[in-house]
């Protein structure tokens, strides 16, 4: 499977203001306690499962803080036998008063995590759930063509071409390469076509690749859980030298300051 990531922590002071609407019930069978949140003082609620013991019983406006939240794939009431897929939020929950703060330190949560067809920031999460920057080799590159409402490829009036939607770089994870079990080795990074096109001369199969300004969006249908979007991506063996440049910079810095 495509994009099979499982769990992704959630960064919950990222999604601003949380302030306690009440209860509801949701899951294929309705049978999933949530509280109800309006989030950074907009009229937008967000649904959470909370930990087990949580009030319900909180008057409206309560303010709340988010910790150690993840997104996961759920199932929601639908006329579908097996119900629909859908986005889940599952954290602890306190009011503001209490202590508690995330287990993982802010650094860790270093892409953001996107909804709707406008790819509106809902909050930032942990890209190291999904996979390793490092790890992914490159294999092939594939143009996505814009459709219409129909599915039908739209064609450019003045080139009389195709529009390209986007590319998708498509990967194998290092690490899982040569496993038994490998239906989850697959990430595929779709990139915008402008940057897409600069990216892609010279690139080889076997070319280690990493993500720049991820971004990722839950889709959960047969053949992948979550699209994920880069802004860009920078050969390894790139990155690795700029950083030991500048590493051996700040030592060279550090002797100067010393001798003056």
């Amino acid at each position: 499977m495509i994009n099979k990531f499982g769990t992704l922590h959630l960064q919950g002071k990222s999604l601003g203001k949380l302030t306690y609407v009440n209860r509801d019930k949701v899951g294929s069978k309705s049978n999933i306690d949530v509280a109800v949140l309006n989030y950074n003082d907009s009229l937008n609620t967000v649904k959470v499962t909370p930990q087990a013991g949580f009030n319900f019983a909180k008057k409206f406006g309560t303010e709340l803080k988010l910790i150690n939240a993840v997104l996961t794939g759920g199932e929601a009431r639908s006329n579908q036998r097996g119900g629909s897929r859908v986005i889940t939020r599952i954290g602890t929950l306190l009011e503001m008063s209490e202590n508690g703060q995330d287990d993982l330190p802010e650094a860790e949560f270093d892409a953001v995590f996107i909804t709707g067809k406008d790819k509106t920031p809902f909050g930032r999460i942990r890209s190291a759930d999904a996979f390793d920057r490092n790890d992914l080799v490159l294999f092939s590159v594939e143009a996505n063509y814009q459709t219409d409402t129909r599915g039908v490829a739209v064609v450019d009036r003045d080139t009389n071409e195709t529009t390209i939607k986007n590319y998708q770089f498509n990967f194998i994870q290092e690490s899982k390469s040569g496993q038994t079990d490998t239906d989850d080795s697959f990430v595929r990074i779709l990139v915008e076509p402008t940057e897409s096109e600069r990216l892609q001369v010279g690139l080889k199969p076997g070319m280690k690749l990493v993500p720049q300004g991820l971004k990722f969006a839950f889709v959960g249908n047969d053949t992948t859980d979550w699209t994920v979007y880069a802004d860009t991506l920078v050969p390894l063996e790139e990155k690795t030298s700029t950083k030991t440049t500048t590493n051996n910079q700040v030592k060279t810095d550090d002797k100067e300051v010393k001798k003056s």
